[in-house]
């Protein structure tokens, strides 16, 4: 009996197949990764989108809501940035929040392509918001990106929803494992910097300066952000 092996056959046999198809498991739907180019040319930011909360229920979906995201706060880093209104402390924070964004959207690009899927990248929603400059006018601009960064944690649990639905167990640890933690404890501190900036906002300029200050002081990192910290897996309570 030959044992003999075709190196011809058996190139010819796997060069015509498609090796992502391969790499696909049969829990990664279509669902899951993409979105339709209708969905991902609607208007993101925006303080009561009306949108479905499925809209951008699937991998690109969120990847395109990561870059609009990143878009918004670069644009809030560069607003107060101007010399008319000099608030540098929040500036290092929204530069700090575009940064992890598009971290974020390489990560995910990045987990996308090693599940078998592509990079499709779609149009970005510039944002028209402005930091008003007459007068200085912080709370608006800090009410918006608390609810940017909140419906960011709140596609991804619509995101590990449908995993869970397709049973795609791989990608529901991916999103908890990389992402909730840290999206539940910025949105947490987002909201405690909203609350402060109202309260120092009530007598404007010399309270705002000094919250600037203490953004300044942490490289714009929300000074209370390590106190939002939730419980690990193994973390012991009286250590916290």
């Amino acid at each position: 009996m030959s044992t003999e092996i075709d190196p011809k056959k058996i190139i010819a046999e796997v060069s015509g197949h498609d090796i992502d198809q391969w790499v696909r498991t049969a829990a990664f739907k279509p669902e899951v990764e993409e979105a339709g180019g209708s969905v991902l040319s609607q208007a993101f930011i925006c303080e009561n989108c009306n949108s479905s909360p499925n809209s951008y229920q699937s991998i690109r979906g969120h990847i395109h809501q990561e870059l609009t995201g990143w878009l918004f706060f670069r644009k809030l880093g560069a607003d107060c940035s101007r010399s008319n209104i000099s608030l540098h402390g929040f500036a290092r924070l929204w530069e700090r929040s575009a940064a992890e964004c598009l971290a974020d959207f390489k990560w995910l690009e990045k987990y996308l392509i090693a599940r078998g899927g592509r990079s499709k990248p779609t149009s970005i929603e510039a944002t028209t918001f402005e930091w008003p400059d007459n007068p200085i006018e912080p709370v608006g601009p800090c009410k918006e990106a608390f609810f940017v960064e909140k419906k960011l944690l709140e596609d991804l649990e619509r995101l590990c929803s449908l995993a869970d639905k397709s049973g795609d167990a791989a990608l529901t640890d991916a999103i908890q494992s990389r992402f909730m933690h840290k999206e539940t404890r910025h949105v947490k501190s987002l909201g405690d910097l909203l609350r402060q900036v109202v309260r120092v906002s009530k007598q404007p300029g010399l309270g705002i300066y000094l919250l600037d200050r203490e953004l300044r002081d942490s490289d714009g990192i929300v000074p209370w952000d390590c106190n939002n910290e939730t419980l690990q897996r193994g973390d012991d309570p009286a250590e916290v």
